[in-house]
């Protein structure tokens, strides 16, 4: 009896204790530090408002292909951002929205995404689609694109 009475006040001390926190735990994380969603949601919105990507070392690759057949491919730093600047100074614009991440590795994180894209020379491109998909890779150490593949208009 004595037996039963030690255990049964031994796991009510033990719950109790477990319970006197009033704050929550922070909810557990696969992504690494840098790349939270609400973080990467923000490395996404600053790409495309003012282009920039990951240091040339870290870089991957930029590619579009557009529904009026035409294909960008860079696989330099220089060679993505000359483009990227040049469709934002020809008024192209784009809106996030929708946005999935996913662990890849230690400093990085793969992302897809749906975006609305825009631009005033889509109508003479024959372009009248404005949704866009695609997938890329965000470098968390430095809070930027690493890799960009998309898929229209």
């Amino acid at each position: 009896m004595l037996l039963r009475l030690a255990a049964a006040s031994t796991l009510a001390l033990a719950l109790t204790a477990c319970g006197g926190s009033k704050q929550k735990a922070a909810p557990h994380s696969d992504l690494p530090p840098g790349c939270s969603v609400e973080q990467v949601d923000a490395i996404v919105q600053r790409f495309l408002a003012q282009p920039t990507v990951a240091p040339p070392s870290l870089f991957e690759v930029y590619a579009t292909q557009e529904s009026d057949g035409r294909k960008f491919l860079a696989r330099t730093r220089a060679k993505a951002l000359a483009h990227l600047r040049q469709r934002v100074a020809l008024g192209e614009r784009s809106r996030l929205i929708q946005l999935r991440v996913a662990p890849q590795d230690f400093n990085h994180v793969r992302i897809t995404f749906r975006l609305t894209r825009f631009a005033p020379d889509f109508r003479a491109r024959g372009i009248h689609q404005r949704l866009v998909q695609g997938a890329g890779t965000i470098d968390c150490a430095h809070g930027k694109v690493a890799a960009w593949v998309s898929k229209g208009p």
